[in-house]
């Protein structure tokens, strides 16, 4: 782990200790001088090179990925303060100086130039120098994250792909249609149309990484609609859209799985079903809550959580630290699922 870390750091340590040995190159060449040299002047010149390194490598791993492309008025701050400080550093080195070095620029009118125009450009070359390493890497980072992406975009919808329209599912779907029309049930139309609309949905609008939330939504009322035509017992089942909510574009099919596992342990063939979902507004966003209680228990297969762990992925690299997926079991038998996104910042 030290050698990693030295081989991607060792062009910083050899900058920095040119930096730090630099006062002293000239006694390589004039060895007769080392007698003039004063420790105060080598620890002041150590004190800067440790203040211009803390602050370069805490404006590089932290403050530039905290505040450079969201908040650039805390970001400009913290940058002044920092400069405020390195003058305040170098007003106390030469005000400490025994050898009178503040009296000697206060009579030849140079302290300005001292204490704030010489500082201020240092500080400002080690700033800058500290952005384009933190922008190079966000650039490297964000090329390797958009190929990732596209890679796991192709895999995540062939996986949601299986998902969504399995054998099971659509014989089951088509089964009913067919006893729907011999027993010659208005509903039987009704029920053509939906199943066509959820194949055209899957086949034809989610070809792109956003669709708009209320299709989504519709595409879950849908499979909600014909879920519930098969129900072995009638039970509660809503789907609850809250009147503020705003159409915004989400991931198309991020939601069903959580509808599907509803379905899948929230009914058996004796107890009647409570099934909620909901969706909301948020102060940055939505928040989708699925609940149910848990009526069937299958046993484990080697698949199972293949579309909960799909699920987790997709949101890891589409919505980074900008989504909050919390999945809870009750001692009482209730399942919930309440997931958060930050899509606002989109």
């Amino acid at each position: 782990m030290l050698g990693k870390f030295f081989r991607k750091f060792y062009l910083h340590i050899v900058i920095w200790a040119i930096l730090l040995l630099l006062p002293f190159i000239n006694y390589l060449y004039q060895p007769d001088k080392i007698v003039d040299f004063k420790p105060y002047s080598g620890l002041s010149h150590l004190a800067n090179i440790l203040f211009l390194a803390t602050h370069f490598y805490l404006h590089c791993y932290i403050v530039a990925p905290a505040y450079f492309f969201g908040r650039r008025k805390v970001f400009i701050l913290l940058i002044a303060l920092g400069f405020t400080t390195y003058v305040a550093l170098n007003y106390l080195i030469v005000y400490f100086n025994p050898d009178g070095e503040l009296a000697h620029l206060t009579k030849e009118n140079i302290l300005f130039v001292r204490l704030v125009i010489g500082p201020g450009i240092i500080y400002s070359l080690c700033m800058i120098t500290s952005s384009m390493i933190f922008l190079y890497g966000e650039q490297a980072r964000q090329k390797e994250l958009n190929k990732q992406i596209a890679l796991e975009k192709t895999t995540a919808e062939l996986t949601i792909l299986k998902l969504q329209i399995s054998p099971h599912f659509l014989f089951n779907t088509l089964n009913n249609i067919r006893w729907l029309i011999r027993k010659q049930s208005p509903d039987s139309e009704g029920t053509i149309v939906k199943l066509s609309e959820i194949l055209r949905y899957i086949l034809y609008e989610v070809d792109g990484p956003k669709v708009e939330l209320f299709k989504e939504i519709d595409h879950m009322r849908n499979f909600i609609a014909l879920q519930t035509l098969r129900l072995p017992v009638k039970g509660n089942i809503e789907l609850d859209i809250e009147s503020t909510l705003k159409n915004r574009l989400v991931p198309p099919l991020l939601f069903i799985h959580f509808v599907e596992n509803a379905f899948k342990y929230g009914v058996d063939s004796k107890t009647p079903p409570q099934i909620q979902f909901l969706f909301k507004e948020t102060k940055d966003g939505i928040e989708f809550v699925s609940r149910n209680k848990i009526l069937r228990h299958t046993e484990p297969r080697p698949n199972e959580g293949i579309g909960l762990t799909n699920v987790r992925r997709r949101l890891q690299l589409l919505y980074p630290n900008r989504h909050d997926l919390r999945i809870n079991t009750t001692d009482a038998g209730d399942f919930a699922v309440t997931l958060k996104l930050m899509t606002d910042e989109d």
